[in-house]
C-alpha cells in the first residue's frame, strides 16, 4: 500500500507541474454495504446511507480529457437484521455499523462536449484508511451502542463491553479498490456525477495472526457527488 500511495503522489505531482490545474470541492451522498462471506456463502446485508465530503484538482490532460485526485472523508457501513440470516444466534433484532474513512480516489476522466457542458465518464483507483466509527445493536425495542476498531489482527482483548467503552474489531484500515463515474458539467464549472465503488482487497482481519480462509469481507458503494472547480 505504501507503494501504491508513493506511485499515485509522484503521478499527482508530475501532471501539476506539467498540466493546467483547476481546485475545487464536491461533497454528496453514499448508500454503502459489506460484501460478507463465510463458510456458508454470501451474508445478505442493507445499505446504510452515508456522505462524502473534500476537495479535488481536475488537471487537464487535453479538451477532452483529464486527470482527477481527490480526498475525501467518506462514511461507509451497512445493516444486519434477522432477515439476513446472520443474527439468528445472537438474540438481537439488528446491528448498524457506520465508519469513516480518508479516501484518495484516482480517476481518469473523458469530457465530450455534449450541449452546452460536457459529459464525464470516468475510472480509477482508489485507496482509503479507516479513521474509527460506531454500531448500535437493537433488540427488543432496546438499544447499545460501541465503537468500531480497525484492526490488521485482533484478539479477545482488544474486544471490550464494559461500561461505556464498549469496542469491537471491525476491519483492517486499509482499503484499494475501483472507481467508476458518469456524469454532466455544466458551462460554469459546477458538474454532477452518479460513482459506483468496489473493494478489491479482502479485509478481514485475522485472528491471534491467523486469518480465515473460508470468510472475506469487502467494501462496496454507490453515490451522488456535487461539485464546483474554481
Amino acid at each position: 500500500m505504501k507503494i501504491i500511495t508513493l506511485l499515485l503522489t509522484c503521478v499527482t505531482i508530475h501532471f501539476t507541474l506539467s498540466a493546467q490545474v483547476q481546485w475545487g470541492i464536491k461533497g454528496g451522498g453514499n448508500l454503502s454495504a459489506m460484501l460478507l462471506k463465510d463458510e456458508t456463502g454470501y451474508i445478505r446485508v442493507k445499505l446504510r446511507p452515508g456522505f462524502h465530503l473534500g476537495g479535488m484538482a481536475d488537471l487537464a490532460l487535453s479538451d477532452k480529457f483529464s486527470f482527477q485526485p481527490s480526498l475525501l472523508l467518506t462514511s461507509k457501513g451497512f445493516t444486519l437484521d434477522k432477515s439476513g440470516g446472520a443474527l439468528y444466534r445472537y438474540g438481537v433484532d439488528r446491528i448498524k455499523f457506520t465508519s469513516y474513512y480518508i479516501e484518495l480516489p484516482v480517476n481518469f476522466i473523458f469530457k465530450p462536449q455534449v450541449g452546452n457542458g460536457k459529459m464525464l465518464l470516468g475510472a480509477g483507483p482508489y485507496i482509503a484508511y479507516g479513521l474509527g466509527g460506531h454500531w448500535k445493536a437493537e433488540a427488543n425495542g432496546m438499544g447499545v451502542t460501541g465503537k468500531l476498531k480497525f484492526l490488521n489482527d485482533y484478539s479477545d482483548n482488544d474486544s471490550s463491553f464494559g461500561g461505556n467503552s464498549r469496542k469491537i474489531p471491525y476491519t483492517k484500515p486499509f482499503d484499494f479498490g475501483a472507481n467508476i463515474l458518469i456524469g454532466y458539467e455544466f458551462h460554469k464549472n459546477l458538474y454532477f456525477h452518479l460513482n459506483g465503488q468496489l473493494g478489491l482487497l479482502d479485509i478481514d482481519p485475522s485472528y491471534n495472526g491467523i486469518s480465515d480462509e473460508t470468510s472475506s469481507v469487502k467494501t462496496a458503494q454507490g453515490g451522488l457527488s456535487i461539485g464546483y472547480r474554481f
